[in-house]
């Protein structure tokens, strides 16, 4: 019986973000993307599908282990969706080989040409002779795997190289062996060029013209290299020991979650199926559906830094970060807080504009306080270096961070053990929730009273991600807010502490309740015959009891129109239920990640940005923060862009039940639009 992808109400969520990577895969194969842009997007739906099984796969496997019981209120079962996944991922995979190889006839094409350790001629035979010996050689360490040694653990996302060593005149193989692929080197290396022609080689071949080399000691005459990739289990054990501080126990967990589980193995295809076997029992891997064969080269994400061999042509053209025009030349970015909200749109806008705020307060001699909340934090972080200088200039910091960031628990432990040792004082989270929201309060003394300058966003505080992710930030000198934003620090500091607020609307308390009593606003609306629409943009959403609310909507006649990149596990357009709801993805070089909702409201729009999906984690367990914006000229610019998305000639898919990706189609006469090109033409020509 075929596997049954939706219930009545709901898509899986699991088999939802999988058609969401095949948006990704989708851009590698569109011929209106620069080639080797394409091939960029062929690296990142890779490493999506890394996380893809480090987290949710491995959770539907323990789940299994554990009675098979569904783990999500959708009811499906963990071993039918495994299943599910295996065919839908080892479909990907034949599409992702086929589109691999046509970009790189396609580059061919284009006189850039990917060699392999056979197909060297003398130049570049002494070029990667000498590469290897200066740069790879030294970093080798090769393990011999005979029945006496322990056989190693395979670390995560690493390239192994798996050896047969043998003789020919004996037909047999004598050893096996294991090399693991530097990852300090590049993944591909630039061979010398001859006129136009450009060469690339994978590092894998570098090594495997020089195998022989490396086992010199030995006579054999035979050395065949199969690559191969493991993905292990990302869920952090902390023990209970309730002497061991927070810090303590997440270092101890980040260490055993590198000797995790195995969820899955990449290896190539033409492995003969002896040595499978023998790798398979000694990593005791049980789970067949998790094997996928593959072609020579795996770990594919390391395509996202193809080189571009200075042809730009073959690129997106650059959009670099812009002024906000309101800031443009302005010496204090305080000072125009406090004459006007300011809406901060990235990538589009400068990130180094909140980096300049902090900066500013650092060495303003009138700020008193200056309080934040990290998630995620890049790895030479400005914002956190003008916390330091600010903690080290007297300013009293405080500074929460969230340490279960997932994939960024060990820097976000060293941030901590940097800010104490400036002199900030560090909250490492709230017992049982994540802190999630992107909060900043500058306390400034001014006439002898407090004024505070407050950040609500939608996206991390992350120099890196912010030149490729959209998030929205407000930067405000609005009262109330800052008054209810000191109260969300309050909280941070004294657990116990809650307090009611009227305009911020916070996660775990007050999310769900806020946003279900808006939605049964245009209820009600549209059962008086008004005008009733809503419009939503989010990453994900999957939480079941806010898509019911949503059903309901759309059942009294609610429009509602979403805007949503990832998972979607809402259906729409089921008859006598969803048929009032259209979902659209819109995937493009930059990742769509800023979250905003609005309401009609009978005409007095609500429109609100937050830090939360609306996922049954985001509204229940994490510390989420939502603002509503009050000033009118920022509203209606939010409106503008999701107006923009949503538009029948965006380049955007279609969300439906069937999962199958449908771009949509732009009215006669018109041409598809790029709407990110067009959010960016909008800012630039602010400023012309």
């Amino acid at each position: 019986m075929a596997y049954n992808r939706y219930k009545e109400e709901f898509i899986n969520r699991e088999i939802s973000w999988l058609s969401f990577n095949e948006r990704v895969l989708q851009e590698a194969k569109d011929p209106t993307v620069p080639l080797i842009s394409r091939m960029r997007y062929l690296g990142i739906f890779s490493n999506n599908l890394d996380e893809f099984f480090k987290v949710r796969v491995a959770t539907l496997q323990r789940a299994r282990k554990m009675a098979n019981r569904p783990i999500d209120p959708m009811d499906f079962e963990p071993a039918e969706t495994l299943a599910e996944i295996s065919r839908i991922v080892q479909e990907h995979q034949q599409e992702f080989d086929k589109v691999f190889q046509k970009l790189v006839k396609e580059l061919a094409r284009k006189k850039i040409f990917f060699i392999n350790e056979n197909e060297l001629h003398a130049e570049q035979k002494n070029f990667c002779e000498n590469y290897f010996e200066e740069r790879v050689r030294p970093l080798l360490v090769p393990i011999m795997l005979s029945g006496k040694n322990m056989f190693p653990e395979l670390r995560d996302d690493v390239i192994y190289l798996a050896i047969e060593l043998g003789y020919k005149s004996k037909k047999n193989i004598a050893h096996y062996a294991l090399i693991e692929v530097p990852k300090v080197l590049p993944r591909f290396v630039e061979l010398p060029s001859e006129g136009d022609n450009r060469f690339v080689i994978f590092i894998d071949d570098i090594i495997r013209y020089r195998l022989r080399k490396v086992f010199g000691i030995f006579d054999y005459d035979i050395a065949n290299a199969y690559t191969l990739k493991v993905t292990r289990d990302a869920e952090l054990d902390m023990d209970d020991d309730i002497s061991k501080s927070l810090v303590e126990k997440m270092s101890t967990g980040v260490h055993l979650r590198k000797k995790g589980q195995y969820v899955r193995l990449n290896y190539d295809q033409n492995m003969p199926p002896h040595f499978l076997e023998f790798i398979l029992k000694k990593i005791r891997l049980k789970d067949i559906e998790n094997v996928i064969a593959g072609g020579r080269y795996h770990n594919k994400k390391d395509l996202m830094s193809f080189p571009d061999f200075g042809n730009k042509e073959l690129i997106f053209p650059p959009m670099p970060p812009l002024e906000h025009i309101d800031l443009k030349g302005k010496k204090s970015i305080i000072a125009e807080i406090a004459k006007k909200d300011i809406l901060l749109h990235f990538p589009y806008h400068k990130f180094t504009h909140i980096v300049d705020l902090l900066r500013e307060a650092a060495i303003d001699p009138h700020v008193k306080t200056i309080r934040i909340t990290i998630y995620r934090a890049a790895k030479d972080s400005g914002i956190v270096n003008a916390l330091v200088n600010a903690a080290r200039n007297g300013k009293q910091v405080i500074v929460v961070v969230e340490l279960q960031a997932r994939f960024d628990e060990e820097h976000n432990i060293h941030l901590v053990n940097t800010l104490q040792e400036a002199g900030a004082r560090v909250i490492p989270g709230v017992p049982g929730l994540k802190v999630h929201c992107k909060l900043i309060l500058i306390s400034r003394r001014e006439a002898g009273r407090t004024v505070r300058y407050s950040h609500v966003g939608t996206g991390n505080f992350n120099e890196h991600t912010s030149r490729v992710y959209t998030d929205l930030s407000v930067l405000s000198c609005n009262r109330e807010i800052g008054r209810e934003l000191r109260r969300v620090f309050d909280f941070f500091e004294n657990n116990f502490h809650r307090s009611v607020h009227r305009l911020l609307v916070l996660s775990p308390f007050s999310t769900r309740r806020k946003f279900n009593d808006l939605i049964n606003n245009e209820i009600k609306n549209a059962q008086r015959g008004r005008e009733a629409w809503i419009m939503i943009k989010l990453n994900n959403l999957v939480d079941a009891s806010m898509i019911r609310k949503l059903y309901e909507a759309s059942q009294e006649g609610v429009k509602i129109e979403m805007i949503i990149r990832g998972t979607c596990s809402l259906i729409p357009g089921i008859p006598g239920k969803s048929e009032n709801i259209r979902v659209v993805s819109v995937v493009g070089r930059f990742l769509e990640h800023s979250r905003v909702i609005a309401f009609c409201n009978h005409g007095h729009h609500q429109v609100f940005i937050s830090s939360a999906d609306l996922m049954t984690r985001n509204l229940d367990f994490r510390v989420e923060v939502s603002l509503p914006i009050l000033d009118p000229a920022v509203k209606h610019e939010i409106l503008h862009f999701l107006k923009l998305q949503l538009s029948p000639q965006a380049k955007a898919r279609i969300v439906d039940k069937s999962q199958s990706n449908h771009y949509l189609k732009p009215p006669q006469g018109k041409e598809i639009m790029d709407t990110q090109t067009a959010t960016y033409n909008y800012y630039a020509k602010q400023n012309t």
